[in-house]
């Protein structure tokens, strides 16, 4: 007799290894955090231009 198979996800993707934290929990890379901040950066200076710009006082 043969012994069970575990069964495969109905996905079709390989089964994760326990160790596995998954994809929304692992760490991002040094470089993608670095870009992060600096996309958010840039939108908040270029959101300071253009309200100084438009005449709004902002403090």
């Amino acid at each position: 007799m043969s012994t069970p198979k575990p069964p495969q996800p109905s996905s079709g993707k390989p089964p994760r290894e326990p160790g596995d934290p998954g994809f929304w929990r692992r760490p991002l890379p040094n470089r993608v955090v670095w870009l992060i901040i600096a996309l958010a950066a840039v939108v908040v200076v270029a959101g300071v231009v253009v309200s100084l710009s438009l005449g709004v006082r902002l403090f």
